[in-house]
């Protein structure tokens, strides 16, 4: 109770911090700064710091184009670019959706401490992947002027794939920083399974070498669409089909509104857990 409470018997309500005049700017400021600070951590004590974010997708292109481009190679025309596009989606998504899932255990001590909005903490770490994914087009820009592949009007189309992506990392990232909360096996689980769908994700293979039976089971996986949305204004130059775009702009639609309603149910018992 303040004074002039106190004098007439009637109590002046404090408004929260992160709402009133101003509010907008302060969510910006910690989100800044928690960007910031994830970018840099990731780097930390590293020799070569961000030129990690280019240098990894190459050489994992290289890994992957070494070891499959006889089996894929002559039926995907540039095949390393093909790979490369397809890493550079999937990393932003496995990327953003692992860092997100410990982000509000891993920042525990700074939850307990000061009343913060916590989903700021899983959108941080996707926003930090956002922007590693930026530095990261460097690369592909270098494939695309070896392999002499003009780009065409469709890339105005890119923007939408990263940004559904994006959206799909984050309602996947809310999720699983949720129910790591409450049970930590989840982090374990999680990187296991993304290895598995990482592997029924076609980002270095075409779908069409699968069976009937594989393609209609690849259907059900988000990731396919999403990739491809993001794919084939790059690869093919053109653009990406209108039920493609619906089917990805559904399942990152509904998967952040799911991620943000488990994390607003339940965020009010995080601190008793982490």
């Amino acid at each position: 109770m303040n004074k002039r409470g106190a004098a007439t018997g009637t109590y002046e309500r404090t408004p929260p911090v992160w709402s009133g005049p101003g509010a907008i700017g302060r969510y910006f400021d910690l989100l800044h700064n928690l960007v910031s600070r994830a970018i840099k951590q990731r780097y930390k004590r590293s020799v070569l710091g961000f030129a990690w974010t280019m240098l990894n997708p190459l050489l994992t292109m290289v890994i992957l184009t070494v070891v499959f481009s006889a089996v894929f190679g002559p039926l995907v025309p540039n095949y390393p670019l093909f790979v490369i596009i397809g890493l550079l989606a999937w990393n932003l998504f496995s990327l953003g959706s692992t860092q997100g899932l410990a982000s509000i255990v891993d920042s525990g001590a700074l939850i307990r401490k000061v009343a913060v909005p916590k989903q700021m903490f899983p959108l941080a770490a996707v926003g930090a992947n956002l922007v590693n994914f930026l530095l990261s087009l460097a690369p592909l820009a270098l494939v695309l002027l070896v392999m002499r592949v003009e780009l065409t009007g469709a890339i105005l189309w890119v923007p939408l794939g990263v940004a559904l992506i994006g959206l799909f990392t984050l309602g996947v990232a809310l999720t699983l920083a949720t129910l790591n909360v409450f049970f930590r096996d989840v982090r374990y689980f999680y990187e296991a399974g993304l290895l598995a769908w990482f592997y029924g994700t076609p980002v270095f293979y075409p779908i069409d070498v699968l069976s009937p039976r594989a393609r209609a089971v690849l259907q059900w996986n988000p990731m396919h669409v999403l990739v491809e949305v993001f794919r084939e204004p790059l690869y093919a130059g053109t653009a990406p089909g209108v039920g493609i775009v619906a089917t990805a702009t559904i399942e990152a639609v509904a998967m952040a509104l799911f991620g943000w309603w488990i994390f607003r149910r339940y965020q009010a018992r995080f601190v008793d857990y982490i």
